[in-house]
């Protein structure tokens, strides 16, 4: 049996391996059903997603009971879990052993010739696991100068501050240059205030909405990169770079040494116990984890210093997957201040596989308790209902706003390939839009190329067509919801905000690969329509007229916060969690 495992910059009917038959193609991104299709017909071979074996949460839940292991057996000098940091963090690739099972189980033992279009993590895992040699094909994307091509063409979807900021990020992650710079940035208060940690716009936006209904209280937000910060802050919120807290390099490296030998015991321990981690350590799954420890704890110093110097009373994390702003809220768990979490989203699937690590948990209606507590198990006191107000938290049915909103998504971070859904969806938007004598509006995230998405829609459109679609970038969602006759995504928050504007809101159901469950929990509290195929978007001008919202659906979406109560849980005082070092 010949299989080939297909990057997701490559094509199967491209490129060396297109000379070749195959019995099965496996394509390690995800692209739309109808794609896997045609590419079959023109191959004569099976075509799938490696995300087709990803059924819902079930690879989720996989992850965290893989995690369990370590849980509890790598505790620093304050009992931070740094299993739980790093490895929760990077569930990616935990959750790549729980595809390679998967996939495994699809291909016969012996007699397998297997093949990747380029060099990947889970190419190396299956050819360890099927115990035969991978081929690879030469590939001119792999050589110095394919290097330096693919540098710039993701050069060319960034602005020059997000190239800085990148830039940064990978040569400077503990702010050893940028501390020099920062280093008289210090907000110096002197009053008691909560502390904010991001790292995103959209991290800020959500927890300033909860620090806006809390006028007398001071909030200090500190920022691991400049495109956290936003303009028009509260007056109660200052603002500093975690930067200028930063210590003295060295200043942890006996503990970074004990728990790096800690870490290689456990390590040793771990292999011994299951074949997941005897698998991923065959291949180097785990080969970054020392360097994040010694990256981790140089980052848990600087926040321990800014909560010193700083009269911290709690903090409000709105992002605890990335290590970068969990750091604060675990700290603040283990050593007595408050720790509350608030997601900036919807929904968090990330409590299918990390641990819950705060006193309490905001959430912003019963659609979200209700998915937080069929993640895993919570005490019902530790989760309070409370969403921050709303700028605008009624809105009038308006059948004459001019567009069809279709919300866009970086595909590409995932493996997605954006030209095959791209071609999929707009042409389909344009013409119910068309129809109904509206225009589309692409609202992009953050991270797309308003550059690069325009490029693609005219490689993709007609000319007639192209001129009726109109790219916003660098814009909150609510800018465009105004002008919202109706709203559509693959899987995206926005959907909770267009419904409690009273947007009828449409969700891609075939192409629904987070594994998160998302879509199956908003169709359940009445959020948005679900399509199941791609020509049901033709249905849309007929499903809109149809549309009448209930009041009391919205009200599961979203409960506004008692500011008594926010004061209560982010103010108090609370005694000291101790626990032991296990360096």
């Amino acid at each position: 049996m010949k299989v080939l495992l297909l990057h997701p910059e490559d094509s199967p009917c491209t490129g060396p391996w297109s000379r070749e038959r195959w019995d099965l193609v496996i394509d390690l991104g995800f692209a739309t059903p109808r794609t896997y299709e045609e590419w079959s017909r023109r191959l004569g071979a099976r075509v799938l997603s490696i995300l087709r074996f990803d059924y819902q949460t079930d690879g989720r839940r996989w992850v965290n009971c893989v995690l369990d292991r370590g849980r509890g057996r790598l505790l620093d000098r304050i009992g931070l879990d740094w299993w739980e940091i790093i490895a929760a963090a990077h569930y990616e690739d935990v959750h790549m052993l729980y595809l390679l099972d998967r996939v495994r189980n699809e291909i016969p033992s012996g007699g397998v010739e297997l093949a990747g279009t380029r060099p990947q993590l889970f190419v190396r895992m299956l050819g360890q696991a099927l115990e035969c040699s991978v081929r690879y094909f030469p590939n001119a994307n792999l050589g110095i100068g394919g290097r330096a091509m693919r540098v710039m063409r993701a050069a060319r979807r960034l602005r020059l501050a997000q190239m800085v900021e990148i830039a940064f990020d990978k040569w400077d992650p503990c702010y050893s240059v940028r501390r020099h710079a920062a280093k008289h940035k210090r907000a110096k208060l002197r009053e008691a205030a909560v502390l904010i940690p991001s790292a995103y716009s959209n991290v800020t936006r959500s927890a300033l909405a909860y620090a806006a209904q809390l006028p007398h209280r001071r909030f200090l937000l500190a920022t691991t990169r400049r495109s956290a910060l936003l303009d028009g802050l509260p007056a109660n919120v200052t603002t500093v770079p975690l930067a200028a807290y930063v210590t003295t390099p060295g200043s942890a490296d006996a503990e970074t040494a004990e728990l790096t030998q800690a870490w290689h015991r456990l390590l040793l321990a771990l292999q011994k116990e299951a074949t997941e981690f005897r698998e991923g350590a065959s291949v180097g799954a785990w080969d970054h984890f020392a360097i994040h420890l010694a990256r981790g704890l140089r980052l848990r110093d600087a926040w321990k210093h800014l909560i010193e110097c700083e009269p911290i009373e709690g903090v409000l994390c709105g992002d605890d997957l990335n290590y970068y702003t969990r750091l604060p809220l675990m700290v603040a768990y283990r050593t007595g201040l408050n720790a509350i979490y608030c997601s900036h989203g919807a929904l968090d699937g990330g409590f299918l596989f990390k641990m819950p690590e705060a006193d309490y948990f905001l959430v912003k209606g019963q659609m979200e308790r209700d998915y937080l507590q069929r993640s895993r198990p919570f005490e019902p006191a530790r989760i309070i209902v409370g969403a921050p107000d709303r700028d605008n938290p009624t809105r009038e049915r308006d059948l004459s706003a001019e567009a069809l909103v279709f919300f866009s998504q970086p595909y590409e971070g995932d493996g997605g390939r954006t030209e095959m859904i791209y071609r999929e969806l707009l042409p389909r938007l344009c013409s119910a839009a068309t129809r109904s004598r509206k225009k589309v509006i692409v609202k992009l995230h953050p991270f797309e190329s308003k550059r690069e998405r325009e490029a693609l829609a005219t490689s993709i459109l007609a000319e007639d067509a192209r001129q009726n679609v109109e790219f916003v970038g660098g814009q909150p969602p609510e800018a465009v919801m105004a002008r919202a006759w109706c709203g559509i995504t693959v899987d995206s928050s926005v959907a909770v905000e267009c419904a409690l504007m009273k947007i009828p809101f449409f969700m891609c159901g075939w192409l629904d690969f987070s594994g998160m469950g998302y879509l199956q929990q908003f169709a359940k509290f009445g959020v948005g329509r679900v399509l199941n195929i791609p020509e049901e978007i033709e249905q849309i001008p007929e499903m809109v007229a149809e549309y009448r919202p209930d009041p009391a659906a919205l009200e599961l979406l979203w409960q506004k916060a008692n500011p008594a109560v926010l004061d209560e849980i982010m103010f108090r005082t609370r005694q000291v969690r101790l626990h032991t070092c296990a360096c």
